[in-house]
């Protein structure tokens, strides 16, 4: 308790001079299949919190993005044309990512539908009722406050003692760091883990992906939805397109049962991840 207080007062004492930015941890405790709430899935994020605004993806995807960018560098260093990635692998379980911008909060989800990148730029912004009900979390004491959000009811727990209005996720607007929400069935649960010290945050590097709207994505998921093995079936309907797979014994896969194999994994893939925290963007 005396570590995370003294850790807790060094983040208000660097905040205090504007000096650098900061990485609060969170653990996210997830369910993807609505109809087993049996089975729940973890994943440690990090909320980088710059002057200009936020970054909010997996930590595992942070450490494989810090990897690359290491490899990168050598190379550029040593004049060397390879980079060897073999070694690198991302293990990270969410692959989405949220950054708002500075000051008015400018949210924006970076994800994918099928091999596509896109930016979905959220207009939304969340209504909060604050209530008196307080309680202590990490030695700081917390205020709750509810609203709805994505299809969802959320009740959150700030803290004013870290006076920054952000938090995981889209959430914002409370006047205070939000260290734990979860959304009413308690299918998506985000809890505070944790900080430390982090280099400037710049929000444009490694951001990419086409801009959507809310609405614009919501169309594009049913069409992908309803034949997920589409992009496949272009690829393979290429005659400039050579691919050749195998069996376990050696057996060349003919072109259509690849497609036929690749088609049934990926339904029954989002028949299992039907729970997304987002409920507007996928219904």
């Amino acid at each position: 308790m005396k570590k995370t207080v003294f850790s807790l007062l060094c983040i208000l004492l660097a905040l205090s001079y504007n000096a650098q930015s900061h990485r609060f941890l969170y653990e996210y405790t997830f369910k993807i299949d609505s109809l087993d709430r049996s089975k729940s899935e973890k994943e440690l994020m990090v909320l980088d919190i710059g002057k200009e605004g936020s970054r909010f993806y997996s930590f595992e995807r942070a450490q494989y993005d810090s990897v690359r960018e290491s490899e990168i560098k050598k190379a550029m260093q040593t004049k060397s044309t390879h980079i060897d990635f073999t070694h690198i692998r991302d293990r990270s379980k969410v692959r989405s990512r949220v950054t708002k911008k500075y000051p008015d909060y400018q949210t924006t989800l970076h994800t994918t539908i099928g091999s596509d990148d896109l930016a979905v730029l959220y207009e939304a912004k969340m209504e909060w009722s604050i209530s008196k009900e307080t309680r202590t979390i990490k030695g700081l004491k917390a205020q709750k406050a509810t609203g709805s959000l994505a299809g969802r009811q959320w009740t959150a727990w700030y803290t004013p003692e870290i006076p920054l209005q952000d938090g995981p996720y889209r959430f914002a607007g409370l006047p205070g760091l939000i260290l734990e929400i979860n959304d009413s069935k308690r299918d998506h649960v985000f809890t505070f883990a944790g900080n430390r010290k982090h280099k400037d945050l710049r929000l444009q590097e490694n951001e990419k992906g086409i801009p959507v709207s809310e609405k614009k994505f919501n169309e594009l998921w049913k069409i992908y939805f309803k034949d997920p093995a589409k992009s496949t079936r272009m690829i393979l309907a290429d005659p400039d397109v050579k691919i050749t797979m195998s069996d376990g014994s050696g057996r060349i896969i003919p072109q259509a049962e690849m497609i036929r194999n690749n088609e049934i994994r990926l339904k029954e893939k989002l028949q299992k991840n039907n729970n997304f925290i987002d409920l507007t963007l996928y219904r």
